[in-house]
């Protein structure tokens, strides 16, 4: 019993020496002043492509993006089509972009507009349920491509954003204005 007292009163002398060893907090002090405006950082990137065409057998595209961009893996990328303009209530044109994947109803089957992408480019790529060489030109040549790639930082405080128009995820993540285009191929 005394090796017991003992053994207690030791672990009970230890407890009070690491209480009093809390020491109290001082008072917050002022708030320091405020810090100088940081460059913006960028939430977003746009780049265009003008004359792509999809070409037998494989019936895709590989578009690299610039040198000079660094992508992530984690970045969110969509991919808008030119696919119409139409003109607006003065006559201006006006670009309707459609964003990938797109089913078309062909007048063989079904015609799939879709894409994947890497850190580094973006893959387009038709597939079909008929003979894909039945294509006409309007089906697969100049078409005119919008990829945005955004940071995934950005992505996740941007809810609520429609991300099948183009101009709202244009405005919502500020990203230049692109050159309107006039005349396209008229699709289907």
């Amino acid at each position: 019993m005394k090796s017991f007292l003992k053994h207690l009163s030791f672990f009970a002398i230890i407890a009070i020496i690491f209480s009093s060893c809390e020491g109290e907090t001082g008072q917050q002090g002022p708030v320091g002043p405020e810090g100088p405006q940081g460059a913006p950082g960028e939430s977003g990137y746009v780049f265009e492509w003008e004359n792509v065409n999809f070409t037998s057998p494989d019936y895709e595209v590989f578009l690299d993006y610039p040198e000079s961009f660094e992508g992530l893996d984690s970045d969110v990328t969509l991919v808008y089509f030119l696919w119409d303009v139409q003109t607006d209530g003065n006559g201006d044109p006006i670009d309707v972009w459609r964003q990938l994947p797109q089913t078309v109803l062909h007048e063989n089957g079904l015609l799939f507009y879709n894409f994947d992408h890497t850190s580094i480019d973006v893959r387009l790529f038709l597939a079909a349920d008929f003979d894909m060489s039945t294509l006409s030109a309007v089906d697969t040549d100049e078409w005119i491509v919008r990829v945005v790639v955004i940071t995934a930082n950005y992505w996740n405080g941007r809810m609520g954003v429609d991300y099948k128009d183009y101009n709202a995820v244009k405005d919502a993540f500020g990203l230049p204005e692109l050159k309107p285009h006039g005349d396209i191929l008229q699709r289907r």
